[in-house]
């Protein structure tokens, strides 16, 4: 959990006649990370795989036509987990056999569904049309004229006098029909052999065109009542229909749905191989695996193959260009199930190496605990876990901010018991630790202290990070054990003053001596550690002993400085803890108000209410995005350096290309 999934680089050579089965095995168990093609040496010759065009182009088709069939159908789009292997160049054949089968019996419907809800619609725009006429007019003597044109249509109530003034040269008659909202519906007549001048105007003035079709017969009332009656007789012919699709759905949505899914993984496996190198009939797929699951991956190939596929297995620290640090190896976070949804919180920093600490779980302790004492209230806190409970149950898509979100709900309910607070209300339950706005100043301390905690903890964690990637250099420097010691010393002083109110002067005269000689230390700890390594430090004196020595000063007194400026910036916890109970007072304070001017009762609590939901809007985002600002900047700079390559999972990276 506090490290990455240990990972080994893998390399099999399949014979042809095997590679659909071995992709197939590698599309199921999804976690392998496939090495980019151009970065081995066979993609580097060209030696690529191919793909069967015909047939990805038939398996196209045929997702193309299932996805007509289930849309047409109406079938929810669940798909189905497959229990069997799928094998492209098998399972175009029954695929074929049962799409042929169903098309037969549910396209002729879906046809008469389409066209029939195009002939409701067709007939609900032209009584949209209609209603804007007046009831006596007749489109067909309109469309029977032979010198004269005319144009129906909307324009703004504005333009009407623009539009006059257009024609105004030209023989034309206007008339105001009625008004739409802001438009009128006007209907304007003219000489034929001027219309060019009256489309114009008619651009001018934005008007848009009504058209009626020619076919209308009798007057508008009359057409009205046709078209209404024709969509009275279209929808029952509708629901029958809708009755036969109902029965074709329950029928073949679940095969459908489970060819679509067959269809998806035979695409997917055909796309796959252009990322396998190959030569002659051998194909070569490279990448790393967990090795968790190198013998399940082993066992089950060599049993699919008959013992004529070829494993090879290399330790990370066997490739050269890994010790070089030209080739990553990919991160992937093994974290438990309530934690996992953090990650997303740490991609959006970087991406550990993979010599690193994996901070995820770091992230998810200390962001859950600094919401709850920044947030802190029993009853706002349910309603953010009901929240995000509600959201984990029912939008698959935000799973993983449901779980966050109700981790953060449960946490604020922790410090709404330690603060008394429910609802705002602090004379319900007793405070179990302290009331913020009652004890600021042991707040704040509290604060500070948090600060120190988290802050000891990115120093502990870059301290492990150094040794494993075996920067011996940096536990001299600033950000390592030197810079530590001196941080701790000087706040253990102030720990001290705290807690007693008084710091004698031997401690502050060992503290002296001690903080001297470290920051000599931290300066000089390049030609240090050179001399210490029995190497020239010449090289690091290029621009001369006086430069280096100034820019070294100023690089450590920055370093020692950032760490207490980030210590005081852990203040914003107890800050933002305390704007969150001001606001409720506010809250009461209005409610007050109101129930002195006669609003008792209703009005009091609907204030109070509504006064919560903002709280809980607002302060709940503000709070979120500082909790973040503390992580990122406070925490995470301390240990996490990033530049790792994120696990792309087998499929991912043939979906990627697919839409590329």
């Amino acid at each position: 959990m506090f490290r990455p999934e240990r990972l080994t680089r893998i390399v099999i050579k399949v014979p042809e006649e095997f590679i659909s089965s071995v992709t197939a095995i590698l599309a199921r168990i999804k976690l392998l990370h496939l090495v980019r093609l151009e970065e081995t040496p066979l993609g580097k010759l060209g030696y690529r795989g191919e793909l069967d065009p015909d047939l990805f182009k038939e398996y196209e088709a045929i997702i193309h036509r299932l996805n007509i069939l289930i849309k047409g159908l109406e079938i929810p789009m669940v798909p189905p987990p497959l229990r069997e292997e799928v094998i492209p160049e098998r399972e175009i054949f029954h695929l074929r056999e049962c799409l042929q089968n169903i098309e037969k019996k549910a396209s002729r419907i879906i046809n008469k569904k389409i066209a029939l809800r195009q002939r409701i619609s067709d007939s609900q725009r032209l009584i949209e049309k209609l209603r804007l006429l007046p009831g006596d007019l007749e489109p067909e003597a309109l469309e029977g004229l032979h010198y004269t044109g005319f144009a129906l249509g909307l324009i703004p109530l504005a333009a009407l006098a623009k539009l006059e003034e257009a024609l105004s040269q030209i023989h034309h008659a206007t008339f105001k029909l009625s008004t739409l909202q802001e438009r009128a519906v006007v209907l304007v007549f003219g000489l034929k052999r001027d219309w060019p001048t009256f489309e114009a105007a008619f651009k001018g003035v934005f008007l848009e065109k009504i058209e009626l079709l020619s076919s209308l017969k009798g007057k508008v009332t009359e057409i009205l009542t046709k078209e209404e009656k024709k969509i009275q007789d279209l929808e029952v012919e509708r629901e029958h229909l809708e009755k036969e699709i109902q029965d074709l759905r329950k029928r073949y949505g679940p095969e459908l749905l489970s060819l679509r899914e067959k269809a998806l993984w035979g695409r997917t496996i055909l796309s796959a191989r252009r990322f396998f190198g190959k030569i002659e009939k051998i194909y070569v797929i490279t990448g790393w695996i967990p090795k968790r699951l190198v013998e399940k991956v082993k066992k089950e190939i060599l049993a699919i193959t008959r013992n004529q596929a070829q494993i090879e297995l290399l330790d990370p620290q066997e490739i050269r260009e890994v010790r070089q640090g030209i080739i990553k190896i990919p991160v992937l976070f093994n974290n438990p199930y309530l934690i996992r949804p953090f990650e997303r919180l740490v991609g959006l920093y970087g991406t550990p190496s993979y010599e690193e600490i994996e901070p995820t779980p770091f992230l998810a302790i200390t962001f859950l605990l600094m919401f709850g004492m920044m947030f802190g209230d029993l009853g706002q806190g349910g309603i953010l876990a009901l929240l995000g409970y509600y959201i984990f149950r029912q939008v698959p898509r935000y799973l993983d901010y449901g779980i966050i979100l109700m981790e953060c709900g449960l946490s604020s309910m922790v410090f709404g018991l330690l603060y008394g607070s429910l609802f705002g209300l602090e004379n319900i339950i007793p405070a179990l630790w302290m009331q913020p706005l009652k004890d600021i100043t042991s707040f704040l301390k509290a604060s500070i202290f948090w600060g120190l905690i988290i802050l000891s903890l990115g120093v502990v964690l870059n301290l492990i990070n150094i040794l494993r990637q075996k920067r011996y250099e940096a536990l001299l420097s600033t950000g390592g054990l030197a810079g530590a010691l001196f941080y701790w010393l000087a706040m253990g002083l102030l720990v001290r003053y705290f807690l007693s109110g008084q710091v004698s002067a031997r401690e502050l005269e060992f503290f002296a001596w001690t903080a001297a000689a470290l920051v000599i230390l931290m300066i000089l700890h390049r030609p240090i550690y050179l001399l210490f390594r029995r190497k020239s430090p010449k090289r690091i004196f290029e621009r001369g002993i006086f430069s280096y020595l100034v820019e070294a000063t100023i690089e450590v007194f920055d370093g020692l400085l950032r760490y207490f400026t980030a210590t005081v910036s852990f203040v914003r916890v107890a800050a933002f803890a305390l704007t969150h109970a001001a606001l409720f007072v506010a809250v009461f304070s209005l409610a007050d108000l109101l129930a002195r001017q006669g609003g008792q009762g209703l009005g009091y609590w609907l204030v109070v209410a509504v006064g919560n939901l903002f709280i809980i809007l607002l302060e709940g985002l503000v709070v979120s995005i500082q909790v973040l600002r503390l992580e990122y900047y406070e925490f995470f700079s301390r240990f996490f350096h990033g530049g790792g390559e994120p696990f792309r999972p087998f499929t991912q990276d043939i979906k990627e290309i697919k839409a590329s």
